[in-house]
């Protein structure tokens, strides 16, 4: 007999309402390795079989009831193990055995599909364990009770245990609007008191709620407005807080019967927010995109540079990077948790440069801030200090900016005393500084004190290995960030993009990829979504001109075998850098003419 698939209604609808409490996606397989039930994601995979390589499989076979995390499927050898995992769009899961009579039947998993959900699982495992157990006994009731209809006192006690464990606030609500449920982080959140919970019309909370919007959704013609929004609860004070909120529709016999209310401060949403984003700014060589020849043998001299004190100086092009290099000698250096200090010497006017870089003091000049403002090299005490576009920087000022090099010392305008400061300097720039001193227009002994550790960055034209990377790295980036589901590029778009020299290097490819996902309606980047320089640029190419695109891949995935290395961790850190799943990676080796492996 199979237990899960007698119950598969229920299933269904236990899924879909409690993937809407803890915000992550619920599947169910018994131990014929069928799909039963699924929210979202699996929803779609109800009634598909799995091969022998799938995890629930290797769970029936195993000893013990343990529940399986896996963080990373793109690292995970059990995930490439299976013949799905190329396609596969989970990116983390949590997986528990159903056990019933004293045998496994099945399992219940928690799904993760973006990176925000994957930190939410892995951060809060405790309470994901939790809450996997407590469902994993409400479907035991089911069984036990051989019906969909579990006995109401039973249910709500396991719901309540289920939404009290979940860190947001949760309310449900019926089709009338009035509260069934109310979660313990709620109560907290909204500083209710026990007698003013169930029974009260939603509207007592919110005046804003409109219930019979919400009870009209429809779901299935993929509406998100009322994902993710911002609503505001004044409570009995005149303190107003400031609430995100998601809604997921509860059903009963294919009618609505209710809706679940998930939602956390405002403030604390932004928190995260900035935290990821700081988090996300520090830039080491790791996190540079590319396994080019020409990128990897610069990566390796600057971070054997990093930890000295030696000045650096960057020349590239426009775009091709020469700040975030700069700023991942810093990261990796022992200043690392000082300050990293970037000023541009071109955009500043030159009567203020001096203030931007040396400060002032108080009464230094008509204007001047009260108690004076220190400058850059003194925000960089101990750190670095980055001088874009120092060509650029008039002439008149380079002395005194020599004189700051060989002295280490400043002092700010107006003032009477000089001030001691240890950084380290990285220059950059555009310009041909050696023509700029035959011309006059650059200090000879300037260039030889800045020209101590040079770099040169190539063009983007010139490592086109490379432009594969940064194009499925840019995609997966503004992809979230404009939260598309965009997996890929179509053929011609890929052709267009290959061929087009890039005058503008990395940044202009990073724009034309951000541009094509704002306007792309398909689940893959077309040519038609590409800017118009780029597609006009096609038309003029000659085809045959252009190396085919197996040939492109297969020369990226051997740059970055050779920069990681041939082992199994070595391929893992391969395909993660080219923006693949290993199992694609080992399949696109066995079709490389060429044995790389």
């Amino acid at each position: 007999m199979d237990e899960l698939k007698s119950i598969q209604g229920f299933l269904q609808q236990v899924t879909g309402a409690f993937a809407g409490v803890v915000d992550i996606e619920i599947g169910v397989i018994n131990k014929n390795l069928e799909v039963i039930a699924g929210s979202g994601y699996f929803e779609k995979e109800v009634g598909a079989i799995y091969d022998d390589g799938c995890m629930t499989h290797k769970i029936m076979l195993s000893p013990g009831d343990e529940s399986i995390l896996v963080e990373n499927t793109s690292y995970a050898v059990c995930c490439a193990e299976c013949e799905y995992s190329a396609q596969c769009d989970v990116l983390a899961f949590l997986m528990q055995p159903i056990t019933y009579d004293h045998h496994k039947i099945g399992t219940l998993s928690l799904l993760a599909l973006t990176e925000q959900h994957r930190r939410k699982l892995v951060n809060h495992y405790d309470k994901m364990q939790d809450f996997l157990n407590k469902l994993c006994n409400i479907i035991v009731i089911s069984l036990n009770e051989k019906r969909m209809e579990i006995k109401v006192t039973s249910l709500m006690s396991q719901f309540r245990d289920v939404i009290n464990s979940i860190y947001e606030g949760i309310i449900a609500i019926n089709t009338n609007g009035s509260i069934t449920n109310i979660n313990k982080a709620a109560e907290k959140m909204l500083g209710l008191e026990h007698g003013i919970k169930k029974g009260h019309h939603i509207k007592n909370l919110f005046p804003d709620f409109n219930v019979e919007d919400v009870i009209s959704m429809n779901y299935s013609s993929g509406s998100d407005q009322y994902y993710g929004k911002e609503i505001s609860y004044n409570g009995n004070g005149n303190n107003k807080i400031s609430l995100f909120y998601n809604i997921t529709l509860m059903y009963e016999d294919k009618s609505v019967s209710g809706a679940v209310l998930s939602f956390r401060r405002k403030e604390e949403v932004e928190e995260m927010a900035n935290r990821i984003i700081k988090e996300n700014k520090k830039t080491t060589f790791s996190g540079i995109i590319g396994a080019s020849n020409e990128l990897t043998e610069i990566k390796k001299k600057m971070k054997l540079i990093s930890s000295t004190d030696s000045t650096v100086l960057i020349r590239g092009e426009t775009g091709t990077g020469k700040s975030v290099f700069a700023r991942a000698i810093h990261e990796e250096s022992p200043r690392r948790k000082n300050p990293f200090v970037a000023i541009s010497c071109a955009a500043i006017p030159a009567p203020l440069l001096e203030s931007e870089l040396f400060g002032y003091e108080e009464g230094a000049f008509t204007g001047a801030r009260k108690g004076g403002k220190p400058g850059k090299f003194e925000l960089a005490h101990n750190g670095t200090i980055f001088l874009d576009e120092i060509g650029d920087m008039p002439l008149d000022f380079q002395v005194k900016l020599l004189n700051v090099i060989e002295n280490k010392v400043i002092a700010r305008i107006g003032g009477v005393s000089f001030r001691d400061v240890d950084v380290r300097i990285i220059a950059a720039t555009n310009r041909d500084l050696e023509e700029l001193i035959k011309n006059g227009k650059f200090r000879e002994d300037l260039y030889y004190r800045i020209n101590v550790i040079p770099f040169r960055l190539p063009l983007l034209k010139e490592r086109k290995d490379d432009i594969l990377l940064l194009m499925h790295h840019f995609l997966d980036y503004y992809s979230r960030r404009l939260n598309k589901q965009i997996s890929g590029f179509r053929e011609g778009a890929r052709e267009a993009l290959l061929a087009y020299p890039w005058p503008g290097n990395v940044r202009e490819l990073e724009n034309a990829v951000e541009y094509a996902v704002n306007i792309e309606s398909e689940p893959k980047i077309t040519r038609e979504s590409l800017p118009d320089k780029i597609i006009r640029h096609l038309g003029r190419s000659d085809p045959t001109g252009l190396e085919d695109l197996p040939s492109l891949e297969g020369k990226a995935i051997r740059a970055a075998l050779q920069k990681f290395g041939q082992t199994t961790r070595g391929k893992e850190n391969a395909a993660s850098a080219l923006g693949i799943s290993r199992a694609t990676l080992y399949r696109k080796l066995k079709s490389i003419k060429h044995d790389v492996s």
